[in-house]
């Protein structure tokens, strides 16, 4: 068994000495102390007083105290971080981390714990590192230590940890050793929710009755699956739920829920020039981002309808669903990584839209750029000569470049909600939505909140 450890120890050192994964430097104070121990020898050598030589010596001793005492401080600690799977750009972001001493009498004095976000796409506007760091005075043996780093949050994107740093100046600030454990770990900035104006809520009562006028008949697949109930005449044979009919030796049939609610196609034309862009056309491809954010939280809000976020680029992206939690995390999971596009067309994107969306859905379409929706419709292989006219007089086409975007959202950052200014504003809502995503990686709607942890030795 000795040998064994000894083995263990040995091999240890070894890997340590291959990669190393502690660093040791002099303080500003330990360097001002060395300036005077060094003049101190030198004017003893120079005298030749045995006095000052012992006196030298003797102050030669916190330096090797520092070294020594520094190695053992951090020796046998386990660090651990618990950062939430998702923020909001803007909003307080909260990390806790735990420190905790393995050793059974000694206590871990004056530690510095150092983290590092760091963004996955570094060509995504305003992506920057977040450095969180805090600080144990003391961790008793045989206990933990737990502290909450609170910021806020940096623009969308995704964020990736990879290591923890734990430091010590202990006992007398000479000299600072840190050692760096593997941490790694991941989080989702989801972009900032700013606030619908009446415009927009207005518009959308508007297409909701037109369509209730219209009084178009959904099929089963249209509507929202309720329940079972027993077969009646006239029933179609399609809706047996037939396993339910086997066990129970009768004919059950599912049961559908009308829905009333116009399907929203929110699409989105996030185009860049490929070559000197502005400030201002980076501003405006956010502010698109922003709202198409906002508007799916809160058609989310409320379940009742589909919602569809389509997104030109190389190959058009797609995401549609029934308004739900589980929705509105893959939507803002799309939008937090959204890059612009050089190439995109809208007619592609047409292409990709399921032909009962372009029939029924009321459409939104939100670029950073003009567009011809004519043009493009005549472009797209689904739309052809009346349908294309019908859907460029039906859809609602926005043009962020140009401040149309201001009709229908307020960025809640740059401009003060005045009395009145939106209907959420009116009834005192809070914008952002209250969704967390459970340990599986699923939405769960009875957690308050929800982290990822994260444990290293060092």
């Amino acid at each position: 068994m000795a040998a064994r450890r000894s083995v263990r120890g040995l091999a240890r050192l070894v890997l340590l000495g291959l990669k190393p994964n502690q660093r040791l430097r002099i303080t500003r104070e330990g360097t001002r102390y060395l300036l005077l121990w060094v003049g101190l020898l030198a004017i003893g050598l120079y005298q030749q007083s045995n006095l000052i030589l012992l006196i030298a010596a003797m102050a030669a001793g916190p330096f090797l105290a520092s070294g020594l005492v520094s190695l053992a401080m951090l020796r046998r600690l386990r660090t651990s971080r618990r950062a939430p799977l998702y923020a909001f750009s803007g909003e307080p972001l909260m990390i806790d981390y735990t420190m905790e001493n393995l050793r059974r009498r000694a206590a871990a004095l004056a530690l510095t714990l150092d983290d590092d976000m760091v963004p996955a796409d570094r060509s995504i506007a305003g992506a920057s590192h977040v450095s969180p760091s805090v600080f144990f005075a003391r961790v008793p043996g045989e206990s933990r230590g737990r502290l909450r780093w609170q910021g806020t949050a940096p623009e969308r994107g995704r964020y990736r940890f990879a290591t923890l740093e734990v430091g010590t100046g202990s006992p007398f600030g000479l000299l600072e050793r840190r050692v760096t454990v593997a941490a790694s770990g991941e989080i989702v900035i989801y972009p900032r929710v700013g606030h619908l104006t009446r415009r927009w809520h207005q518009m959308q009562r508007e297409s909701t009755e037109t369509k209730r006028g219209s009084r178009h008949d959904r099929t089963a697949q249209q509507q929202d699956y309720h329940g079972l109930r027993d077969y009646r005449p006239g029933d179609s044979p399609r809706w047996i739920h037939w396993r339910t009919t086997a066990r129970l030796g009768q004919p059950m049939v599912k049961e559908f829920e009308q829905q009333n609610d116009q399907d929203l196609a929110l699409l989105l034309d996030p185009w860049l020039p490929r070559s000197k862009v502005t400030a201002e056309q980076r501003e405006a491809l956010e502010d698109l981002i922003r709202f198409a954010a906002t508007v799916s939280v809160e058609t989310c809000r409320r379940q009742g309808r589909r919602l569809i976020l389509g997104w030109t680029g190389a190959t058009a992206g797609l995401v549609i669903g029934p308004a739900s939690i589980k929705l509105l995390h893959e939507i803002l999971g799309q939008l937090a990584a959204l890059r612009p596009s050089f190439e995109g067309q809208l007619s592609g994107l047409f292409d990709a839209l399921p032909a009962a969306v372009l029939r029924d859905a009321a459409i939104v379409i939100v670029s950073t750029r003009a567009i011809n929706l004519n043009e493009e419709a005549e472009r797209s292989a689904r739309l052809a000569g009346s349908s294309g006219r019908g859907l460029a007089g039906r859809a609602v086409m926005i043009n962020v470049s140009r401040g149309e975007l201001d009709e229908y959202w307020q960025d809640s950052l740059r401009r003060g909600l005045s009395d009145g200014e939106t209907a959420g504003a009116e009834r005192g809502r809070d914008p952002r939505p209250q969704i967390v995503a459970g340990s599986n990686g699923h939405p769960s709607p009875e957690s308050n909140g929800t982290a990822q942890s994260r444990g290293a030795r060092a």
